[in-house]
């Protein structure tokens, strides 16, 4: 009769010494994966607009047809521009500076005297303005200045990646 006290005894032991080497019950020295955090999305770089951008244009002076050659370097971007008046087929071309950050763009455009075409080749221009920019396309406002007509206000550009 001792060896039947003893055997359930022995079977619990052997039930505890299973459970402990499968992870049930007590603490296990099995290693774990380490526990991970959510992370959150990498931040994108800045939107690429480097290449030649074209569109419409129109502010206080009136309409227009606007052409943007830029490049990149990070959030740097630089280039040149051409605009044209649509009523009067006079052009101006100038250059183009900003900067980028994600698809936020700031930019400012001078176009110098003898940039406009006569009888404006003796004007000077300057415009800057906030836009948003993807892959395709460039919307924004503007304002500045135009030495021979005065203040440039209201401005709104559309521009399409050709």
């Amino acid at each position: 009769m001792r060896r039947l006290c003893n055997r359930p005894i022995a079977l619990g032991c052997l039930a505890l010494l299973c459970a402990a080497a499968c992870g049930g019950s007590g603490s296990s020295t099995a290693a774990q994966p380490p526990a991970t955090s959510p992370t959150s999305p990498t931040p994108s770089g800045p939107v690429n607009v480097a290449g030649t951008w074209r569109g419409s244009a129109s502010d206080s002076s009136g309409p227009g047809q606007m052409s943007w050659q830029i490049s990149q370097s990070d959030t740097t971007v630089s280039g040149t521009v051409t605009m044209t008046d649509t009523s009067t087929g006079v052009s101006g071309r100038g250059t183009i500076a900003g900067s980028v950050s994600s698809s936020s763009l700031h930019f400012s455009v001078s176009i110098p005297a003898g940039g406009f075409d006569s009888p404006y080749a003796s004007c000077a221009a300057t415009i800057s303005g906030d836009g948003q920019a993807s892959a395709a396309s460039i919307t924004g406002t503007y304002t500045g200045s135009n030495s021979c007509s005065g203040s440039i206000s209201a401005g709104q550009l559309t521009l399409s990646k050709q």
